[in-house]
């Protein structure tokens, strides 16, 4: 029989009813009470633990640090055919990437949420456990890295974004689409990574920011930020990775500062690439020190960015050519 541990981290699909209020308390319900093992495929043995219990807003570098620790003990353990992890859907996209670098195993990692909780009328929380729970013993799942469940599909944590507030099909991979689904209790892969990476962190975990640039911006946050210790910092351009000339001379004075700069697009779709000659433009910040994103979203490229720096990496042009990939 085969083995998935599900780990638990609160989050809407752990929530439950404040009576007081009538509001939801998130996080509230420990793994063992959230998974109903009665409706997990009998063929898989299912171990839980609860390893946090909080709304995922509330997450941080700590708690994945420790749900990393937490992942590579089980994966210590040859039986283990898969690893499921419950969280919250408002920062799932990010949790999911930041595991995706940091964990070096073909075995599959399968993130999942829900955006009802298990007491509301047509609940997806136990479908998309199920599922999850499915995909994580699957084989054909392995040395995909880690991926989001969500609504029956397969995502890479690398692209998944959550898309909608409320909606049961709350994620997507914008350009790049499903990895493959889950239909009846049966996995199905269509597509696989080219190319994986992962990372060791070496040292603490850099401070790293992410600003976004919009129509006649001045660049003062950016000098704002730059007072603040920041090692890193993610500009949000807009078009190919276009901000304004204004912003532009407050990215090279963050630069000078010693601040990695990294440009990405506000695009869901396109990569930052130079075209312009303009003021501005992505030519004009790589003259000023800036790296360019590729197509990684902000929060992906902040994500990657302190990986990378934790990771020992400190060369800008070695920052450079891991955003190519």
């Amino acid at each position: 029989m085969k083995k998935v541990v599900v780990l638990t981290t609160g989050g809407t699909i752990a929530s439950v009813k404040n009576d007081s209020n009538g509001l939801f308390t998130s996080g509230a319900l420990p793994g063992e009470q959230l998974i109903d093992r009665e409706k997990i495929d009998s063929a898989v043995s299912v171990e839980v633990a609860s390893i946090f219990q909080v709304p995922s807003n509330a997450m941080s570098f700590d708690h994945l640090l420790t749900l990393r620790d937490k992942i590579l003990e089980y994966f210590s353990d040859p039986d283990v055919a898969g690893i499921t992890v419950t969280h919250g859907t408002d920062t799932l996209e990010e949790s999911s990437y930041f595991l995706d670098l940091v964990i070096n195993d073909p075995r599959p990692v399968v993130l999942t949420g829900s955006q009802r909780a298990t007491f509301e009328e047509g609940t997806d929380s136990y479908a998309n456990i199920r599922d999850a729970v499915t995909a994580a013993a699957c084989p054909d799942c392995r040395d995909m890295g880690v991926m989001v469940l969500f609504n029956e599909y397969l995502f890479s944590a690398k692209y998944v974004k959550k898309m909608h507030a409320y909606n049961v099909h709350a994620f997507t991979s914008f350009g790049t689409g499903y990895l493959g689904y889950v239909d009846k209790g049966k996995v199905y892969m269509i597509h696989r990574p080219v190319r994986r990476e992962s990372h060791e962190i070496k040292q603490d975990l850099p401070r790293v920011e992410i600003i976004k640039a919009c129509l006649d911006g001045d660049g003062g946050l950016i000098s704002c930020a730059a007072d603040l210790g920041l090692q890193g910092l993610i500009i949000e351009g807009v078009g190919r990775g276009h901000v304004t000339p204004k912003v532009a001379q407050a990215v090279a004075k963050a630069v000078e500062k010693g601040i990695f700069v990294v440009i990405t697009t506000a695009c869901e779709q396109g990569r930052v690439h130079p075209v312009y000659d303009f003021k501005g433009g992505v030519v004009d910040l790589k003259s000023k020190g800036a790296i360019t994103g590729h197509d990684y979203d902000s929060k992906k490229a902040r994500i990657k960015l302190i990986v990378l720096l934790a990771s020992g990496i400190e060369s800008k042009d070695d920052l450079q050519q891991a955003f190519l990939f």
